[in-house]
């Protein structure tokens, strides 16, 4: 025990006594672990977010829109591309097993809606009631979407919270009148509030009303931006998805060897997509880590090899009157791991704040999490002994004599 306490003692003399080089040190240690902590940050946190999608969406969720990337297989996202109507959803729920619910959906961005003399933009959603329950969006006041709305092409709507907060502020929406392309249409629901998507939009943004009034009174169109379904078995997903291409893919006359005009997407898709995007920037965060610790080292090893040149004379005093070659190895081992341990704290604030600083900017998803913090002191400890063995040895096996003379 004294032994370590006299090791540990004369290590920290020495850093105190050679402040630059431990300062250099620690900096190299720090841009490495900070590097490795916020890969880890952000791989955390892109996994949490699609964890968060699928489970706000939920597992038995298929999607089906018009068009088809060519590269991903999914939704190309061009309004230009039609090729859904209600017929599909209809066929569909006659003709394919597994389906709990489908609705057929329609929307359209940048509308302007009036109330008053206050006016905003916003997106209009066209949809039946079992939208409300397959996408969970249903009413936090008033009343929903009815059937008998439906029948009627009625003109009344829901508005999400942003909307009644741009047109209504603390006023009391339900039962007043706003106008969508100056066609007028009565508030009979608040829409629950749904906050910002991963994708950064504005899911409170938005109006939902009965999609046959959609089509006659609004825009005079036929064909869907998509149709939901919710499935009542997810192990049979594979299945249900092969089905549901099937029937369309014959309801649109599409020959065998063609390509289908609508692209499908379920949860496990969601996953691949977003792990797809968020890839590119863990593979630069990986490529950076790994320089940053290896430089780290280097740097380590190099300034420790010229501490052993400029401190021979202290090493053959101290082995003169009776150090031995453990000592000696013993205290360089001490102050590298000290070194890379300090490091290692710094790096880890700098790689917590760095990864928050993506979060709070959009650049990417990330998480706090302990496993980041064991990494670093992993790493710290790694970088310690493989890089700092070397001069440690070299420093140990001076000879008492040679380095007398030196």
């Amino acid at each position: 025990m004294t032994r370590i306490v006299r090791i540990t003692r004369e290590s920290v003399r020495m850093m105190a006594g050679n402040r630059l080089r431990v300062f250099i040190m620690m900096l190299g240690v720090a841009v490495g672990v900070a590097s490795l902590t916020m890969m880890i940050c952000v791989s955390k946190g892109a996994y949490k977010e699609v964890m968060d999608i699928v489970n706000r969406q939920g597992p038995a969720l298929l999607q089906v829109r018009p068009g088809t990337d060519r590269h991903t297989g999914l939704p190309s996202g061009s309004r230009a591309v039609v090729s859904l109507v209600e017929e599909d959803v209809n066929a569909i729920l006659q003709h394919v097993g597994n389906i709990h619910a489908a609705a057929p959906v329609k929307d359209r961005k940048g509308i302007e809606v009036k109330h008053g003399d206050k006016f905003t933009l916003t997106r209009i959603f066209g949809i039946i009631p079992e939208w409300s329950e397959i996408r969970d969006f249903g009413p936090s006041k008033g009343e929903f979407i009815s059937e008998e709305d439906i029948s009627f092409a009625a003109r009344v709507c829901l508005i999400g919270q942003t909307v009644k907060k741009n047109l209504f502020g603390d006023t009391e929406p339900i039962g007043q009148t706003i106008r969508i392309k100056d066609v007028p249409f009565t508030v009979k629901g608040e829409l629950k509030q749904k906050g910002v998507s991963s994708a950064g939009r504005d899911r409170d943004d938005r109006i939902v009303i009965p999609i046959t009034t959609y089509f006659k009174r609004l825009f005079k169109d036929i064909h869907l931006s998509q149709i939901v379904i919710t499935v009542e078995d997810t192990s049979n997903m594979d299945k249900t998805v092969e089905d549901v291409r099937a029937v369309i893919r014959e309801r649109h006359k599409i020959a065998v060897g063609e390509p289908d005009d609508f692209a499908m997407r379920t949860p496990q898709d969601l996953i691949d997509l977003a792990y797809a995007a968020s890839r590119s920037l863990i593979n630069l965060l990986t490529g950076i880590v790994g320089v940053s610790l290896l430089v780290a080292g280097i740097v380590i090893t190099n300034i420790m090899l010229a501490s052993v040149s400029a401190r021979r004379n202290e090493i053959g005093i101290r082995r003169a009157i009776g150090a031995r070659k453990n000592d000696i190895l013993s205290q360089f081992m001490m102050e590298c791991i000290f070194i890379s341990l300090m490091g290692g704290i710094l790096g880890t604030i700098l790689g917590f704040g760095g990864s928050i600083i993506i979060s709070s900017l959009k650049v990417a998803a990330s998480k706090v999490t302990p496993t980041a913090l064991l990494a670093s002191i992993v790493s710290c400890s790694l970088i310690a002994v493989v890089f700092g063995i070397f001069p440690a040895k070299k420093a140990a096996n001076q000879s008492p004599t040679n380095a007398l003379r030196a």
